[in-house]
């Protein structure tokens, strides 16, 4: 399995979106899919950046496929949900995500629903 695969894998255990995963590692929205799409290699500089970013990750199992995916006795889901500016590099990470989650379409829509319905 190639590295990729297994930043797939990850991205995939840690239930986020890829364009999410982009931000977190500082990467224009697109880049990990379009390297997922073509199979491509991922540079040193990424492979840091993601290791940095998700401390839990074992760089063992990223780069050489050996080991387990997480680092023993942690669960990097936990460790980034409690100190989420640390991890992330920016205090208003979730607040982007959230407000680029209600700007689609089908939220709005479902939105001004529930907002309707509670005038009536």
């Amino acid at each position: 399995m190639k590295t990729i695969h297994r930043i797939k894998a990850f991205i995939d255990y840690m239930d986020i979106s890829l364009n999410s995963f982009d931000k977190s590692i500082g990467r224009p929205a697109g880049y990990i899919g379009k390297q997922i799409r073509s199979e491509a290699s991922i540079g040193s500089d990424i492979l840091e950046t993601i290791l940095r970013t998700y401390p839990n990750l074992s760089p063992q199992w990223l780069i050489f496929e050996e080991g387990e995916m997480l680092r023993e006795n942690n669960s990097t889901k936990e460790f980034i949900s409690e100190e989420p500016k640390k991890h992330y590099g920016r205090e208003d990470y979730f607040e982007n995500l959230l407000l680029e989650y209600l700007e689609k379409k089908p939220v709005k829509e479902k939105i001004l629903k529930l907002i309707n319905n509670k005038k009536k």
